[in-house]
């Protein structure tokens, strides 16, 4: 086992002896007890809640034990509350992936999301004060990506109601899907939603939620994760 000391971590991150369970060219996630995980990278994967960023990145082998420490811990900054929906809606335009959900942020639609149209549904109609039925489940573990699409849009939304003064509503939500997730979703993508139950995501997003709609770092965000949980928010928002 060896040490390793990030430049700075989100206070999701674990500290100690972790065991490396995925590689990736910028990054690997380090496995904790209790299904904890860290995403230790290099400067390009960004600041998040899991993020833990070092420098002189080197790719280590499955199943070597880390012990993890950070030198400083990153929180999302408090939103000003600044958002404008159609202003985002025009950014976004021939911009949105092909894959996942993030076409929901221009308004257009591909397979996936015509696919998913009863969750999503479901999620709008809970929004507006109705019960969360059944058909809300489809969307975990739904699309591509290590956090599948289905899985970011709810993030998107829990970060979206805390932004809105909502955390009572994103606690309800947290606490209907916690238990569906285990049979649904790998626990890589239970651990970034609990992240986002508690408000917080991938500075990318909380900079587009700010208002900032330079959306070139929202590309860098997983497969399509970006995207895909700014989508969600969009639902809450608009």
């Amino acid at each position: 086992m060896h040490a390793l000391s990030a430049r700075i971590a989100g206070q999701f991150a674990p500290r100690g002896e972790g065991e490396v369970c995925a590689v990736f060219k910028r990054s690997f996630y380090l496995r904790f007890p209790e299904n904890n995980y860290a995403c230790v990278g290099d400067e390009s994967i960004g600041r998040g809640p899991l993020n833990a960023i070092v420098d002189d990145f080197a790719a280590p082998v499955l199943g070597e034990k880390i012990a993890l420490s950070a030198d400083r811990t990153w929180q999302p900054a408090r939103s000003t509350g600044r958002f404008d929906v159609a202003a985002l809606r025009e950014a976004a335009r021939d911009r949105v992936p092909a894959e996942g959900l993030g076409c929901l942020v221009a308004g257009t639609h591909n397979a996936l999301s015509a696919h998913a149209q009863p969750a999503l549904d479901a999620i709008d109609e809970w929004l507006a004060g109705n019960a969360l039925d059944s058909r809300a489940e489809q969307l975990i573990g739904l699309g591509p990506g290590l956090t599948p699409s289905g899985d970011d849009y709810f993030g998107g939304v829990m970060v979206a109601l805390h932004l809105r003064g909502r955390a009572s509503h994103a606690a309800s939500l947290w606490r209907w899907l916690e238990p569906r997730l285990a049979s649904r979703t790998s626990a890589i993508s239970a651990a970034h939603l609990a992240a986002a139950a508690s408000g917080e995501a991938h500075e990318a997003l909380h900079n587009v939620l700010d208002g900032n709609l330079d959306l070139d770092s929202l590309d860098a965000v997983g497969h399509c994760s970006g995207w895909d949980a700014l989508a969600g928010a969009v639902a809450v928002l608009r």
